[in-house]
């Protein structure tokens, strides 16, 4: 346990470093919900039509920004080597990059998305419900997207190929996630909403239990 905090507390604190992925993260969420709808128009039903498809797609398109670093970096600079060394497997640590590269690029996201509603039109009354979504939903995309960067990670070009790997299986969470918000906005069934925020809560639940498994064969199977 004590290793795990200490690798933990060494990824947080490298993630939300100058050089860490959350501000990029939240540049290119704040510009994906603030462009597009310039581009669509000022009509407020256009808007709220299509908001729920637009949060999760630049989710989606955000946890790709940082996926590609995952393991990647450490492979480069030989930290991946010490890793295979050390007191924790494989397991341990994709558990713990995934876990971080959630905190630090989508909990901050929760903190912008009120401010940033007012531009798709959002009904106020909804954003506790869409921030719930948030939460539960997006660690399926930072564990899901682990096993992409894992299965990519030797290839000259396995920034290209991760999204290719991971679109398919990130489209239960984006049918489910903007399922959930469309159920509130257009039929205000809280019955329906709750229905689906309990499929979210067991995609990402599955994912926390079964991507480090995958992600960590993967990875010790390129030393093997």
């Amino acid at each position: 346990m004590f290793h795990l905090k200490i690798l933990l507390l060494k990824e947080l604190k490298s993630s939300f470093s100058l050089r860490g992925s959350y501000i990029l993260s939240l540049a290119f969420f704040s510009i994906s919900l603030i462009i597009l709808p310039i581009g669509i128009g000022p009509d407020k039903s256009i808007l709220s039509f299509i908001s729920p498809g637009l949060i999760w797609v630049s989710l989606i398109l955000t946890s790709l920004l940082s996926l590609n670093s995952l393991f990647h970096e450490d492979l480069m600079d030989g930290t991946l080597d010490l890793y295979k060394n050390s007191p924790l497997s494989f397991i341990e640590i994709s558990f713990i990059k995934s876990l971080s590269h959630w905190i630090s690029n989508f909990l901050p996201l929760l903190l912008i998305t009120p401010v940033l509603s007012l531009f798709i039109g959002l009904p106020s009354n909804l954003l506790i419900y869409i921030a719930l979504s948030i939460l539960i939903g997006t660690p399926s995309l930072s564990f899901i997207g682990s096993m992409g960067s894992a299965l990519t990670l030797t290839l000259k070009q396995h920034n290209l190929l991760i999204p290719l790997i991971i679109f398919p299986l990130f489209i239960p969470t984006l049918i489910f996630g903007s399922g959930a918000i469309s159920s509130l906005i257009f039929t205000g069934f809280e019955e329906v909403f709750f229905r689906q925020m309990n499929i979210l809560l067991g995609i990402s639940g599955l994912s926390l239990v079964i991507c480090p498994f995958i992600s960590g064969f993967i990875l010790d199977s390129n030393y093997d």
